[in-house]
């Protein structure tokens, strides 16, 4: 999970954001920053799971992965600024550059935003005249790797 926040917060800072981005709620209502982005956990699901994969590692052993449990991710992000342009400006960059996934722990998870909901400053507790609030979900799991028996060939042992 904090990986995921770490990765989000530096695509905020690379799509514009100059200021704070903040990671905490109760910090963010008492920012009186006209410019901002924010980044909150929402919750987190985990679902059983039974897939698995066969692969070869680096070393060339053949291994079984396991995936135990599938873990979903929510954060909330808000993107916050005086005008709905400069808003927008920010909103379109991030959404250029966020990637379909990342690597977490040489593991793949996915990367999924939701619905957008504009807000201004009568709708909202910030100091931003305007703001962008969505959802990103990331989808991975937790692993597990067995390493698989191979057979020996032309091994012959002798019965007594």
């Amino acid at each position: 999970m904090r990986k995921e926040k770490e990765y989000l917060v530096n695509k905020l800072k690379e799509a514009g954001i100059n200021g704070n981005v903040f990671t905490s709620l109760k910090r963010m209502e008492m920012s009186h920053d006209l410019r901002m982005a924010g980044v909150m956990v929402s919750g987190e699901v985990l679902t059983r799971s039974g897939s698995k994969i066969k692969y070869v590692d680096e070393e060339g052993r053949r291994r079984s992965r396991h995936k135990i449990w599938k873990r979903a991710t929510k954060m909330h992000v808000v993107i916050g600024d005086t005008t709905d342009e400069k808003v927008e400006i920010v909103l379109e960059k991030f959404l250029r550059i966020i990637g379909k996934g990342m690597v977490v722990d040489q593991n793949w998870v996915d990367i999924e935003i939701g619905e957008l909901d504009w807000v201004d400053e009568k709708d909202s507790i910030l100091k931003a005249k305007v703001a962008v609030q969505f959802d990103v979900t990331f989808t991975g799991g937790i692993y597990t790797d067995h390493l698989l028996k191979t057979a020996e060939i032309n091994i012959i042992q002798e019965v007594e």
